[in-house]
């Protein structure tokens, strides 16, 4: 662990990030930075049919909003370059031919039929299906007969019984038993490399030190060592981390909720919340402390306190720091990233009413959890046609007519108040209710009904200083007309 520690993520582009890659990609980039070293990022596309050069765009974004860069890439370059498996075949084909040449390799020309076939005589014997190594039992006769029928071999590694063990810096001392390995494919016909072929020779090529990835990755390590060891190659530290699961210790699935990094930026999570709830996925700090920015996990992280039992995944836990991150905000922070959810649901705001969105997200700023919340919340702040939805009031105690006279009073109160300041309205609408021998209750509901058109708001007079004396008059001018109305039907 001495010394900078050049580190990679190296994700397929067949779809979105998923949360626990985004917390693997984190510990990398946090590992890099506090050692000096260079964090690279590693795409492995050479599963053709299923890449995508969108998703491709989409994993780079998605890093990018949680705050997470590289030293070394495709789209920035860098000294081990390409950064694209797709675009490393000749290395990977040079490093094959090597195993082959050694003896460490051979074609296997068995068919698939013949292995499926393999397959389902063991699961008949009720053994675990594993590859039987026939492939090195043809003949000379065998493997021309097949060569002349166009069967194109794979190449794979050979295997010798013998227990395996690696020291993992998360997971300590981890073994395996001989017979757990198999001769295993590391090219296949079309003289493509495989995962572990691939990742062991760009691993090296690219001079990683230390490998941190998922244990669901263990039984690709022991391929791996075996590969290294063949190529007479110092392998890199390796650290697996526990996985991500759900409440009952499952694989996350959609039932679980969101998963992937792009819906929860949809749902209205602020990166920093999402950065500072996965680290504690499965990593605990030296002290109580909940809260971390970038910058504080970049000093603090340690691969020592990442614990080796699986993490549980609550989305509620998420959804408070959330919360707290939003509050933590700046208000013209806040409102700069809330426009493109306003936007999103609908709520248009021009540049010359700014000031305004600032004003009422600034009476919501502590309600808030999620940034898509912004649209429905401060929908009548800018609803210049606003209903003022007479249906809501409670009209039993004094009956439509009383009501609408009440509002009008209260709109006079309004329009002679000197400041239409939160304090002036409260004093003058307090004075009203007793004047006319009404609970504050009986007369605040209705007025803030006509000037909000729901009964849930903000405090009502600060939301009422900031719709503004012209649109709260106007307001209430309208709901005394539908009250008359309702009363005259």
């Amino acid at each position: 662990m001495n010394g900078p520690m050049r580190v990679r993520m190296a994700p397929s582009p067949t779809g979105d990030i998923h949360v626990g890659s985004a917390r693997t990609t984190l510990i990398n980039y946090l590992l890099a930075r506090q050692t000096g070293g260079a964090f690279v990022l590693r795409i492995e596309d050479t599963d053709a049919e299923r890449s995508d050069p969108a998703k491709e765009a989409g994993i780079f974004d998605g890093l990018r909003w949680l705050g997470l860069s590289w030293d070394e890439g495709p789209d920035v370059g860098g000294p081990y370059g390409p950064y694209r498996q797709s675009e490393r075949g000749a290395i990977h084909a040079a490093a094959v031919r090597t195993l082959l040449a050694d003896g460490l390799a051979y074609h296997d020309y068995t068919t698939a039929d013949e292995r499926a076939a393999e397959r389902a005589q063991q699961q008949a014997r009720g053994e675990t299906p594993k590859y039987s190594g026939r492939g090195r039992r043809l003949t000379a006769r065998e493997i021309a007969e097949r060569q002349a029928a166009g069967v194109a071999p794979a190449v794979r590694f050979k295997t010798e019984p013998q227990p395996l063990a690696f020291d993992d810096l998360v997971l300590g001392r981890i073994e395996s038993e001989a017979a757990d390995l198999e001769d295993f494919v590391i090219a296949r016909g079309d003289g493509s490399a495989l995962y572990n072929m691939a990742n062991v020779v760009d691993d090296h090529a690219m001079g990683i030190t230390h490998v941190v990835r998922g244990k669901d990755h263990i039984s690709n390590t022991f391929r791996q060592v075996l590969l290294y060891r063949a190529m007479h190659w110092q392998a890199p530290a390796f650290a697996h981390l526990p996985l991500v699961v759900n409440v009952k210790r499952q694989k996350l699935s959609k039932r679980d909720g969101a998963q992937w990094i792009g819906e929860f930026r949809t749902m209205g999570y602020l990166p920093e919340a999402v950065v500072n709830f996965i680290i504690l996925l499965g990593w605990a700090p030296t002290d109580e402390r909940e809260i971390f920015t970038l910058e504080d996990l970049t000093r603090e992280f340690s691969l020592a306190r990442v614990n080796r039992s699986d993490a549980v995944f609550d989305q509620a836990r998420l959804d408070h720091f959330n919360g707290v991150w939003i509050r933590r905000l700046s208000l013209s922070a806040l409102a700069e990233r809330a426009l493109a959810y306003a936007a999103a649901g609908g709520l248009r705001v021009p540049a010359d009413r700014r000031a305004y969105f600032e004003a009422a997200l600034a009476l919501e700023h502590e309600r808030l959890t999620h940034l898509t919340q912004v649209p429905s919340l401060m929908a009548f702040f800018f609803d210049d046609g606003l209903d003022p939805n007479v249906s809501q009031m409670s009209l039993k105690e004094h009956g439509a007519l009383a009501t609408a006279a009440a509002l009008a009073q209260a709109r006079e109160v309004l329009a002679a108040a000197p400041e239409f300041s939160a304090g002036a309205l409260e004093t003058g609408l307090r004075s009203l209710a007793d004047a006319l021998a009404w609970t504050t209750g009986d007369l605040f509901m209705p007025v803030r009904i006509a000037v909000t058109g729901r009964k849930a708001t903000p405090p009502l007079f600060a939301t009422m200083a900031v719709l503004g004396r012209d649109r709260c008059l106007s307001r209430l001018d309208r709901a005394i007309a539908s009250l008359r109305a309702l009363a005259a039907a």
